[in-house]
């Protein structure tokens, strides 16, 4: 995992996941194919910043004020969202109708949400304000953890995972997210904000003329020196993200088995399987990871749907809409970033496997030791410390067991001998999987046992694969017997990747009222 790369097959597993946690009837989730790896400390975007975080900053802003595709992460890279802004900004307006008495509602709503900057050079969100983007987005952290952890629960067949979910996480990440609902809706002023933030859009939409001129003496894109520079020369408009001091805290962390990972690839999009692949690759036993979504926070167009979500405005006919405000949204920009999922620390384990013996037996039982044994990590017969007997005398019929601490598992012989590999014998021969019955593989009357396909986890702890050959009064076999290790790999602790984005659909817009003057 060198350079801050990651094989297709992770990438899937983890944008799979991010998908399924993110996406709600609000927001859409579209992901790279290619994570964006950063080193952390250039990553730390609140001042004072030095050239190389300067120039990160830069790169920040241009990536996330794309203009979104989903579900795959490919948007044009001359299209940004300062430029939908201007022309939004650029639209005609409805004629302005608010009475004396609304237009003071409106001015105290914007004076409790906005305060001048202390450079006199617009606004930014008042203490209350910042306090509850705070306190929503610690809420919105407690929900995804609640909502991953269910998912994973809901997923595994294992059932003390289950028990564990329903006694143990349950109610304590519900406890998590009552908690934090509760601070928004104390510490974090949800009432008043949200009432403040309804009052600005529904008296702003009968008084346009201010809402336009707030917006633009805040950020006008059609004035270069509106827009900052970079060290390396790169021109954006300052776009961060809440809250900044997230690289410095423990994040969630996401753990996924084989299980899990095949479940999503199974139930991932076409367009995402089409770039990275529908398959897991057979040797990855688990992959997991740290993650945390942050909101993006632009300071120059704040909030984003005052104008978007406005019916007060229309475009000169003949220019195509932005959004058609479907459930499959179509237009020239449909959605924008409202927030990245950040992960670090993945972690894959991979499973590796190394032949030990190999070969084909005849076993032949005899009156006095009833049955014939193999050892199936050596492949010594009738010695050393057998794994596997073949007993054709004392039932009548042939039968199979396992011997001294070796477990027999039976297999699907549509998979056929020469393709069922170290790591899939592996993982079948271990929780949540059941040794077969007793240990005892019985030939029913009339039937044979050739062409059974088994997996052993030997005495030594090694795996095998074993099929009969030949059933009879005597038994013929071959097997392979694998030492598995498990492989990890872990990503640089520096590095930090923007895995997916959680993009805000947008209404029908432009949508121009009709009862409004024009």
């Amino acid at each position: 995992m060198g350079n801050g790369s990651l094989d297709a097959a992770t990438v899937l597993g983890i944008a799979s996941k991010l998908q399924e946690m993110l996406t709600d009837r609000e927001h859409i989730v579209s992901v790279p194919v290619t994570p964006y790896a950063y080193q952390a400390k250039n990553l730390h975007l609140t001042p004072p910043r030095d050239a190389v975080q300067e120039n990160t900053l830069a790169e920040f802003s241009e990536l996330v004020n794309r203009v979104p595709t989903h579900p795959i992460w490919q948007p044009s890279t001359t299209v940004h969202l300062w430029d939908i802004y201007g022309e939004v900004l650029g639209a005609e307006l409805a004629t302005s109708s608010l009475s004396a008495a609304e237009q003071q509602k409106y001015q105290t709503a914007v004076n409790y949400l906005y305060a001048p900057t202390s450079d006199g050079s617009g606004t930014a969100p008042s203490p209350a304000l910042r306090e509850y983007q705070s306190a929503r987005q610690t809420w919105l952290q407690a929900s995804i953890d609640y909502k991953q952890a269910q998912q994973t629960a809901n997923m595994s067949s294992d059932p003390a995972v289950k028990d564990h979910w329903y006694e143990v996480d349950e109610p304590r990440l519900r406890q998590a997210r009552d908690d934090a609902l509760a601070a928004w809706t104390g510490t974090g002023h949800k009432s008043t904000v949200e009432d403040a933030l309804r009052i600005v859009t529904e008296l702003g939409a009968k008084m346009p003329s201010a809402v336009w001129r707030r917006h633009r003496e805040a950020f006008n894109p059609k004035l270069p020196d509106q827009f900052s520079t970079a060290p390396n020369g790169t021109r954006f408009a300052p776009t961060f993200y809440a809250p900044g001091e997230v690289l410095d805290v423990a994040w969630p962390r996401v753990e996924m088995s084989r299980d899990m990972l095949v479940a999503l690839a199974s139930q991932a999009s076409p367009a995402l399987t089409a770039a990275l692949g529908g398959a897991i690759d057979d040797d990855i036993h688990s992959v997991a990871f740290d993650y945390c979504p942050v909101s993006i926070a632009r300071p120059w167009f704040d909030p984003v749907m005052d104008l978007f979500g406005s019916r007060a405005w229309r475009f000169p006919a003949g220019t195509q809409s932005l959004s058609d405000g479907a459930d499959r949204p179509q237009g020239r920009c449909t959605t924008y970033v409202d927030t990245v999922a950040l992960v670090r620390n993945i972690e894959i384990v991979r499973l590796s496997g190394s032949e030990v013996s190999s070969g084909e037996a005849f076993l032949e039982g005899d009156p006095e030791h009833a049955y014939a044994s193999i050892d199936l990590d050596t492949g010594d017969r009738d010695a050393g410390v057998p794994d596997m007997g073949w007993d054709s005398l004392s039932a009548g019929v042939p039968q199979l067991r396992s011997l001294n601490d070796a477990s027999l598992y039976l297999m699907n012989s549509s998979t056929g001998f020469e393709g069922l590999g170290a790591a899939r014998l592996y993982r079948e021969s271990e929780p949540p999987h059941h040794p077969f019955g007793e240990g005892y593989l019985r030939a029913a009357e009339g039937y044979s046992l050739v062409g059974t396909l088994m997996a052993f986890r030997t005495t030594e702890g090694n795996v095998a694969k074993v099929q009969v050959l030949e059933s009879g009064a005597y038994g013929k076999i071959r097997w392979a017997t694998y030492y598995v290790s498990r492989d990890t790999e872990i990503s640089d602790e520096e590095d930090i990747y923007i895995a997916a984005f959680t993009c805000q659909r947008l209404p029908k817009s432009p949508d121009p009222d009709p009862a409004l003057q024009w």
